[in-house]
């Protein structure tokens, strides 16, 4: 079938016709470079989640290890203790394209640990034991809510302090229709 312009979801390049991640957001690049944490939104059907997608991808090739994933299974989700083994899941689900070397540890160890500091924990570890720049490209990030927003965004800027190789994700961008 020949390719076509997809407007109902997410874009394949085998698929559908699309334009590259750094023209439509061109300044990412730089911003991923310099260690940034940053929020990208839009409307509904903008092209955030082809853009992000491909953008990991790019990223990968350049000896990133970029992982794109969503957050939407925590969705109406606010107590922290059930909301943190959800994101665990999505990021490890989308670290599953990643190298074994690149990949992060079992999510299921860090479980048992305090509530409210499980994610900052996985991350270190995982930036700790991966030698390639970990950037995290978190989609339907806005649609966390209550105590376990506040807890999410806690954790990342606890990270925020430390981040570069070996310690924390040197980026990380929360991306979602609403600005955090």
């Amino acid at each position: 079938m020949p390719r076509f312009f997809n407007t109902t979801g997410p874009c394949d390049p085998a698929d559908h016709y699309m334009l590259p991640p750094e023209r439509r957001v061109p300044d990412l690049d730089d911003m991923i470079g310099r260690k940034l944490y940053f929020v990208l939104h839009a409307a509904r059907q903008t092209g955030k989640t082809t853009a992000m997608r491909a953008l990991a991808a790019d990223l990968c090739g350049k000896g990133y290890a970029a992982v794109w994933a969503t957050l939407e299974a925590a969705q109406g989700v606010t107590d922290t203790a059930s909301a943190e083994p959800l994101w665990l899941a999505s990021l490890e689900y989308g670290a599953s394209s990643l190298p074994e070397s690149q990949r992060p540890p079992p999510r299921a160890p860090f479980i048992g640990l305090e509530v409210g500091g499980r994610l900052t924990a996985w991350l270190r570890a995982w930036s700790q034991q991966c030698a390639a720049p970990v950037v995290l490209l978190l989609d339907e990030a806005d649609t966390l809510s209550g105590a376990a927003l506040v807890s999410f965004l806690r954790q990342l800027r606890a990270g925020f302090m430390d981040r570069g190789v070996g310690k924390f994700p040197v980026s990380v961008g929360l991306i979602g229709m609403r600005d955090l």
